[in-house]
């Protein structure tokens, strides 16, 4: 504003100096000042145009710089008689761009009575402009940089979509369009028809949803049938398929009106940028950067002449941690779940995180890595080691009856069932919940707070992950009950598949290890397990696949090891359940929470088996 004022400020100096004794010099200066002030008005008046066009034109190009502040200088000036010659400095800050400067020598001006007008034609703004020509500016993005597996293979790259659409006045029945469009494509009815109503000019395009070109040829003749509809064919980075990684991924696509709002003016409506996942994280490097230019454009828009700009800066490929074949089998093993899903595989040697997998794929939350649930009996591993620590045999005999009291709450075994007096090995197979919370005596408050947070993880700050991910969290406990419950997984304990996963992890290599997706993450590690109980804890979770609630497990070859669970949570009588299943193979860790799911030996235990088997 200061600025202006200034500005202002010279202007009526340099008028009040023009009526005294007016020069050609002051009328140049006083056109640049106006000018540099986007006084479009007051700097038309002093040619001799029409003070509407050229104003227009003056703004036009202005515009047409995306805004670029001008700073603007007198370089000569030569009077003869009631004509006069001036070269100008032009210098714009052009956004994105840079500093573009320029001498311009066409300007004119002639003596009209006692006031020196500028012969008014498009050079006085750049010397190569004609007609009606203005200045414009171009970008040119590189090629988007591919995000790549551990091995370096491509799990996003760049394949043709195709981007449909109607025409809202080639519509004969637009609500009848919309509806078929929707159906044929699964794009949004509701949003698609907003944007139709709220378009400005109906004769332009109205895009409904951009499809991959295989989705496309599939329904292209029952398309073209309505009438109305328009295509655009493209190149956009995608995964394999749809759903492959895709809340982890994200996905490429139009600036939505919120990314605009929030970028200060640095993306713009055409722009396609990430849209969540990693592709949004690491847009800047992903994307590189565009080649700029400024141009000269003719009344259709078309460039007709570069002036200068910047070349173009590739973007950087994106190392990730995951495994291309491992992604697929977690994918496939997830297959058409149509309820709320996750699961993650790690290396438990390294902690690389080597596939993350969620359902729905289009809900965007990343429950495999931030999602926060009570762990139910998966908890267990970590209570065995609290209690092997604490001087428990595995084949001490420790009751499982069909209900025990334990604070004055009364818990049970999952549909009632009750083995009775045998060796904690059984009880731990079958996933007994009476036999842990008898045990609860056993351990301080803090025990397993300190046991999972020594070996396992939990509590870690993950924050150098590059997506929001969740280590769990182990809260001390406050009474009798709390401990009971704690002991089962419930209580307020809360954990993500990603720190289950690592809880499996670290049984099966020994050490957990912090959680990498990224290729240059470096990261640490916790206590190693003390040999023995890594020993004793494997047998136990390979005896819950051979003998217990891990049998659809049973078949799978390498012989693997896990944990089922199944979590209550909420209200009601009894409580809804998650259904997790945890388990190891050689050198992977997978973890799966099914919500909402009733067992985890039914429903989440074949998900694993599946998963598993598709890695051979």
């Amino acid at each position: 504003m200061a600025a202006i004022v200034a500005v202002l400020a010279v202007i009526v100096l340099l008028v009040a100096n023009a009526l005294n004794d007016p020069k050609a010099e002051d009328t140049v200066e006083l056109f640049l000042a106006a000018y540099e002030a986007q006084d479009y008005e007051t700097a038309a008046e002093l040619t001799d145009g029409d003070p509407e066009v050229v104003a227009q034109a003056l703004e036009a190009n202005v515009d047409g710089l995306d805004g670029a502040s001008l700073n603007a200088s007198i370089d000569s000036v030569a009077e003869e008689g009631d004509q006069a010659e001036a070269g100008v400095v032009m210098t714009w800050s052009v956004p994105d761009i840079g500093e573009f400067e320029y001498t311009n020598d066409a300007l004119r001006l002639n003596l009209d009575g006692d006031e020196w007008r500028i012969a008014w034609s498009e050079r006085v703004v750049h010397p190569d402009l004609q007609g009606d020509e203005r200045l414009g500016t171009t970008e040119e993005p590189p090629p988007r940089a591919p995000i790549l597996d551990r091995e370096g293979r491509e799990l996003v790259s760049v394949q043709p979509v195709v981007e449909v659409g109607v025409i809202p006045e080639e519509l004969d029945d637009p609500e009848a369009a919309v509806a078929e469009i929707a159906e044929l494509t699964e794009a949004d009815a509701e949003t698609f028809q907003a944007a139709i109503d709220a378009a400005a000019d109906p004769g332009n395009f109205v895009p409904a949803i951009t499809l991959r070109q295989s989705e496309f040829d599939a329904v292209e003749q029952q398309l073209s049938a309505i009438p109305g509809t328009e295509f655009g064919e493209r190149e956009l980075p995608l995964a394999p398929n749809r759903d492959f990684a895709r809340v982890l991924l994200g996905n490429v696509g139009p600036a939505t009106e919120e990314q605009i709002e929030e970028s200060d003016g640095e993306v713009d409506l055409d722009d396609v940028i990430g849209q969540g996942g990693l592709q949004a994280e690491f847009e800047e490097q992903l994307a590189g950067t565009p080649a700029r230019a400024v141009v000269i454009r003719n009344t259709k828009d078309d460039v007709v002449e570069t002036i200068e700009g910047t070349d173009s800066v590739d973007g950087e490929p994106l190392e990730t941690t995951l495994d291309l074949e491992v992604q697929d089998a977690a994918e496939k093993a997830l297959g058409d779940e149509d309820g709320k899903v996750g699961l993650v595989a790690i290396e438990p040697s390294t902690g690389d995180i080597l596939a993350v997998a969620n359902r729905p794929t289009d809900e965007g939350f990343n429950r495999a890595l931030a999602g926060q649930y009570p762990p139910g009996s998966t908890f267990k591993v970590i209570t065995t080691t609290a209690l092997l620590d604490a001087g428990l045999d595995p084949e001490e005999t420790v009751d499982c009856p069909p209900t025990i009291v334990a604070g004055g709450r009364e818990f049970v075994n999952f549909e009632g069932s009750a083995a009775g007096a045998v060796p904690f090995s059984t009880d731990f197979a079958q996933s007994c919940n009476t036999a842990f919370v008898s045990l609860a005596d056993r351990l301080e408050p803090d025990s397993l707070r300190e046991t999972a947070e020594t070996y396992f993880g939990f509590g870690s700050d993950l924050g150098y992950l590059p997506l929001e991910a969740f280590s769990g969290d182990v809260p001390r406990s406050r009474d009798e009950t709390e401990q009971a419950a704690a002991m089962i997984g419930q209580a307020r304990i809360l954990a993500s598949p990603l720190a289950m996963a690592g809880a499996a992890a670290a049984v099966q290599d020994g050490t957990w290890r912090e959680p990498r997706l990224l290729a240059d993450d470096e990261t640490g590690e916790a206590e190693p397990l003390p040999a023995d109980a890594a020993e004793t804890l494997r047998l136990l979770m390979r005896s819950v696949v051979t003998t217990g609630t891990g049998t659809a497990l049973a078949s799978v070859l390498g012989e693997p090891i896990g944990k089922s669970g199944t979590a209550e949570y909420g209200s009601g009588d009894p409580p809804p359940t998650h259904a997790w299943f945890i388990a190891a193979r050689e050198d992977v860790a997978v973890a799966v929470i099914v919500e909402d799911g009733t067992s985890g030996g039914e429903v989440a235990a074949p998900i694993v088996a599946d998963f598993l088997t598709r890695l051979g």
